[in-house]
């Protein structure tokens, strides 16, 4: 259970983010916002690297370093622009429906179960997704 708590605080910080990224872009571009966000993921890496909890390292498995990296910096730019022009009562939960992928994808490349039972929660979630998407 070592993974809850963390991963409490992902929800509750992305649930933050939606509403910080759009009064961000009341006033900011995306471009703007991005960059922002990149120079906060550049202090973090001089910390991490400051402390010894990260290196720079090229070996046979960087390059799904540089996939998952890519696959977070282009989300980011697909929600803002989502933001810019959409409700984020209405962009975030849409945007909540990425565990679908996880879990197709992570079936074929990790050779991950998929049981009754996490179909039928991801049955929930995208049914949730649509119930949000729509309402006014």
């Amino acid at each position: 259970m070592a993974w809850l708590i963390p991963t409490i605080g992902y929800v509750v910080a992305l649930g933050v983010w939606g509403v910080a990224g759009k009064l961000a872009l009341r006033s900011l571009s995306w471009g703007d916002v991005l960059v922002v966000t990149a120079v906060v993921y550049g202090l973090t890496a001089i910390v991490l690297l400051a402390l010894g909890r990260a290196g720079v390292r090229f070996e046979s498995n960087t390059w799904r370093a540089l996939l998952a990296a890519v696959c977070v910096v282009s989300p980011l730019v697909f929600f803002y622009l989502a933001l810019e022009s959409g409700e984020a009562s209405k962009v975030v939960p849409v945007s909540a429906a990425y565990p679908a992928v996880t879990l197709v994808l992570s079936a074929i490349f990790l050779a991950e179960d998929i049981s009754l039972v996490k179909v039928g929660g991801l049955a929930l979630v995208i049914g949730g997704v649509v119930l949000l998407s729509v309402v006014d």
